[in-house]
């Protein structure tokens, strides 16, 4: 179960606006050239329209001095770092003066009356938190040696706050393909790997949405194009990539005896890497509107299936979902049966009195649905 009222107050406002229809993920951490700047209590993130996305960070704080003003500039300036659109704090403490600051700073405010009806209504039941995630893939003893598979979850939910577009959805892709071939190689604990593949891909879902934000009016072959060349060389656009490696080739052309032989057999391999990066199955497939506008919609679906207690079996996820999934096993070569499972194909070795299956402790029973509660439809706040 969460441990301490911060983490179970965390796993309820998530479980809130998971049900208000965000995609809600809880310790995002924010880094920059590789050290750990802080991490997002809460993120979120919403595609109202085509055109029209929204993320907010959250600031969840259950402490008997949570000092609140202190709060509300912390979560302003993480709003400003991470670029998001609002920031929310969530305190027990309260006070006119509290709300009157928090509304002068344009950040939004739920306070300990609001959140004794947030508790009634959304219990934890049904979830697996993101503690006990953690918990069980630490009972696997050479995790950390392994890979680092903490390590490797916290960078790929680190990149939706931490760089920009595709070189996110490139990071979340590399913990997906490092997962998901551990679901095999590693069958007593098959069900932590699907478990972190599946949150993978969830947030690789998010990243390529926003990623795709800026062609979002293109022709279908413009945005194949933008997603080809994003995904291959991490590229938004500006050419950057590309543009530096011509500036290498021509100095090793101009500078070096043989230059010009040098440089053409260094673009040759340099072509023949690149051209190895199976980018032309993500493209071809959300180039189309129709597939792209269910980015999140499915990556909802694939983090509750993440964090679903027992085992998770995604032979019961949507269509739409399993598809995707099959993108993604092909684009990082991996067979798609390692993640397309049923009881049948659950290893045999991950029920194992080795294997450290998550105990279910969690929040909401969200699919997606929006609250029907009018008391709290009347509190939507973002």
């Amino acid at each position: 179960m969460a441990s301490g009222k911060g983490a179970m107050l965390e796993e309820v406002v998530r479980g809130y606006f998971a049900k208000q229809g965000f995609f809600a993920i809880r310790s995002v951490p924010l880094r920059f050239e590789k050290e750990d700047v802080t991490d997002v209590d809460i993120w979120l993130y919403g595609r109202q329209s085509a055109s029209v996305r929204i993320r907010a960070v959250v600031d969840v704080k259950n402490k008997k001095s949570p000092r609140a003003l202190e709060r509300i500039l912390w979560t302003k300036g993480l709003q400003t770092l991470t670029g998001a659109d609002r920031a929310v704090v969530v305190t027990t403490d309260s006070g006119p003066h509290i709300i009157r600051f928090g509304q002068e700073q344009k950040v939004t405010l739920l306070t300990k009356a609001f959140l004794s009806r947030v508790e009634r209504r959304f219990p934890l039941e049904q979830r697996i938190s993101w503690e006990d995630l953690l918990g069980s893939i630490k009972s696997y003893k050479a995790h950390k040696t392994d890979g680092d598979w903490v390590r490797r979850l916290e960078d790929a939910k680190s990149g939706l706050i931490s760089v920009p577009g595709f070189r996110a959805f490139n990071r979340a892709l590399s913990g997906f393909a490092f997962f998901a071939e551990r679901i095999q190689s590693r069958p007593h604990y098959a069900e932590q790997a699907l478990r972190s593949a599946l949150l993978c891909a969830a947030v690789g879902c998010v990243a390529l949405d926003m990623a795709m934000e800026r062609v979002v009016f293109g022709e279908v072959a413009a945005r194949y194009e933008a997603i080809v060349a994003g995904i291959t060389y991490g590229d938004n656009g500006n050419r950057q990539v590309q543009r530096s490696i011509e500036n290498v080739l021509a100095l090793i052309e101009e500078s070096m005896e043989n230059g010009r032989v040098v440089a053409r057999q260094a673009r040759e391999h340099i072509n023949q890497r690149f051209a190895s990066v199976r980018a032309d199955l993500v493209a071809e497939y959300f180039s189309r509107e129709h597939n792209a506008s269910q980015l999140v919609a499915i990556a909802r679906e694939l983090d509750a299936a993440a964090h679903r207690p027992g085992d998770p079996r995604t032979s019961e996820i949507s269509a739409e979902a399993r598809a995707l999934l099959g993108i993604f096993a092909d684009f990082v070569q991996v067979p798609r049966r390692l993640l397309i499972r049923t009881p049948e194909t659950t290893p045999a070795a991950s029920s194992s009195s080795d294997s450290a299956p998550i105990q279910q402790a969690g929040t909401d029973t969200s699919g997606g649905e929006r609250v029907s509660d009018s008391a709290l439809e009347s509190g939507k706040l973002l």
